[in-house]
């Protein structure tokens, strides 16, 4: 026995040394044929980068040329600005060129190249231009013209030089590529065919000595991860296969316990994660912890100060004595009861006896046994979830692991619906409070101080009129006081009507947005479709959010026109504000419409701005009308 594994072990050591041998060197062949052949690809798009960096050159010594005698024929300051334009390109494409060399040879006729340019520029070129700009008609010579054309000649003459220099780099590479490639193809096919042969001869020994005995094995497990977790083999093999056979149905027996498990609390997190109502994440939750467990029926129950719990989510088995809200006491002879004694989790093996009224129901509805585990909130026991094994179900063994591991995602979800409303409400206090509060400055600026104003004006203007004509000093000035008293109201009318506007608590929405439309300093089309009165807070709100989009459209904006329209549709106050301004509008920079979303959001609503750059601005704000 020992030798024959000794044997087998050798062989597949030696087998899978010829396999490394055949496969390593095909692949090291491979990579320095890649490699070299990566090698010659730079080089040629060098080379090509330099013919393209050459081309520039003579673009730009052309285009020099062709601006100077423009400018030496004409005059024309136009063709001096391309001079200039093109003598900056060819200075640049000069060292650009120089740059790319990378060759002793490439480095000296670049060199040369660079030279012959900048020759013509600096002694042929520039020299004209400047004689142009001095009125010299020597600058269209034909002796300029003519050196410059043997200039030009010269620099040509260089490119080609440069041109047939690379081009025979070019092939001459090309040609050794080739060669390589030929030679390492040969080299890579004999790897390959040696490497396919060692392939085949350890595949067939492992086939004839190995896999026949364990392919009954393969294929139970191909059915295990297709999705089939009840797969079991039977275990009829013996000594090493018959413990393999014994081994997978214990791995598939707890792989499709850990799935289930895993895949329940997954979806139990995903529920706390999207949030929602207590009530509605219970709900969803419970179901989860039903199946989760294998059991019937379940109930999450929150504890009261009295003593007393109430039924919060429950799933399976309906029992119409203690539906959800149901308040009901607990005895200790139940799981729950137990539970709230002791925070511990608890098991009821049967309900035979039980003499509390939540036992009776149980057992009624058919349920012989129940587990429960508790729910914490904050460090504080907060209430308990209750599986029940119903009819023949038994209750499984592993139900209070079960339960423990989802208790501390219902706490979360608890805590963090709870906070969500708590949050809400308090964001609406907030709102209201600061309407009410607006609404009484109003009125004590209306009622107190707008009213002692006009009083004291009236006072000053009976005066005025007792005075005698004889002292039109006097009246004169009690005329002033009695002016500066009317601006004072009218100052306060303003300021009381930007703390809460009379016509809002007065009218209501519609004329209350009619009035700002016609204050606006743009053109307002106004299309209401609104009721006589809507809620006090929702008014407000959509009020405030009109005047600042329209105060926003006139400073900001530039709007020749803006569009109000309101309607109540599903429940829901829709308002719509558009101008044809110049939109590119961002709520987050500072605008005052990031306060007016607190407050839309407070109420339950949405606000959504849409502002692309020069296409105008749209506010859309929606507001429920029975979240107030």
């Amino acid at each position: 026995m020992s030798g024959a594994k000794g044997g087998l072990i050798r062989r597949m050591v030696l087998a899978t040394c010829v396999l490394v041998v055949f496969v390593g060197g095909a692949f090291a062949t491979l990579l320095v044929s890649i490699s070299e052949n990566r090698e010659t690809a730079r080089l040629s798009q060098r080379s090509h980068e330099l013919f393209a960096a050459a081309d520039q050159v003579n673009r730009h010594t052309i285009e020099l040329r062709a601006a100077q005698e423009s400018y030496a024929l004409s005059g024309d300051k136009e063709f001096l600005a391309r001079w200039q334009t093109a003598h900056t390109a060819l200075v640049e494409s000069n060292q650009h060129l120089e740059a790319l060399a990378t060759t002793d040879t490439q480095r000296q006729q670049t060199r040369q190249i660079a030279q012959t340019s900048t020759a013509f520029a600096d002694e042929v070129s520039r020299p004209a231009v400047e004689a142009a700009q001095r009125g010299d008609a020597g600058a269209k010579s034909a002796s300029v013209l003519l050196e410059g054309d043997r200039r030009i000649d010269q620099l040509h003459t260089d490119l080609s030089v440069l041109r047939e220099t690379e081009r025979d780099v070019i092939q001459a590479r090309d040609t050794e590529t080739a060669a390589t490639a030929n030679r390492e193809m040969i080299a890579i096919i004999a790897g390959i065919a040696g490497s396919a042969l060692a392939i085949a001869l350890v595949g067939g020994y492992q086939t004839r000595l190995l896999v026949q005995p364990i392919r009954r094995a393969a294929a139970m497990a191909d059915r295990l991860a297709g999705g089939a977790l009840g797969t079991r083999m039977p275990e009829t093999g013996k000594a090493e296969i018959g413990r393999l056979e014994r081994s997978f149905n214990v791995m598939a027996e707890a792989l499709q316990h850990s799935v289930g498990t895993q895949s329940a609390l997954r979806r139990v997190a995903t529920l706390v994660a999207h949030g929602g109502t207590p009530g509605e994440v219970l709900a969803a939750v419970v179901e989860e912890l039903g199946r989760l467990v294998g059991t019937g029926a379940a109930r999450i129950v929150r504890f009261e100060a009295d003593g007393t719990a109430t039924v919060v989510a429950a799933w399976g088995a309906p029992d119409p004595e203690m539906p959800v809200g149901a308040r009901v006491s607990l005895g200790d002879d139940t799981a729950t009861g137990i539970v709230q004694r002791t925070g511990q989790t608890a098991r009821m093996g049967s309900f035979d006896g039980a003499t509390a009224l939540v036992a009776i129901h149980a057992r009624e509805l058919g349920a012989h046994a129940s587990v429960s585990a508790p729910i914490s909130v904050a460090g504080r026991l907060w209430g308990a979830v209750t599986v029940f094994a119903m009819g023949d179900q038994p209750m499984p063994p592993d139900a209070e692991e079960r339960l423990t591991a989802a208790t501390d995602l219902i706490g979360t979800a608890v805590a963090n619906a709870q906070a969500h409303d708590d949050l809400a409400a308090s964001r609406t206090r907030v709102v209201l409070a600061t309407d009410e509060a607006r609404r009484r400055i109003e009125r004590d600026l209306h009622d107190g101080v707008q009213q002692r104003l006009l009083s004291l004006g009236l006072d000053v203007r009976r005066i005025q009129h007792t005075v005698s004509a004889r002292q039109p000093e006097l009246r004169a000035e009690l005329s002033e006081v009695v002016d500066g008293i009317n601006g004072t109201v009218d100052d306060v009318r303003e300021i009381s009507r930007g703390v809460h506007p009379a016509i809002l608590t007065e009218g209501g929405l519609k004329p209350a947005l009619k009035a700002l439309a016609r204050r606006s300093a743009v053109d307002v089309d106004v299309d209401l479709d609104l009721a006589d009165r809507l809620p006090g807070p929702v008014e407000v709100a959509a009020y405030y959010v009109v005047a600042e989009a329209l105060a926003n459209a006139a400073k900001y904006a530039c709007a020749t026109r803006i569009e109000v329209r309101g309607a109540v549709r599903d429940g829901r106050l829709d308002v719509s504000v558009r101008d044809d301004g110049v939109g590119g509008a961002d709520p987050g920079r500072g605008s005052g419409l990031v306060g007016l979303a607190d407050r839309v959001e407070a109420l339950g609503g949405t606000i959504r701005v849409d502002s692309p750059a020069g296409r105008g601005t749209h506010l859309r704000v929606q507001l429920p009308l029975l979240h107030t």
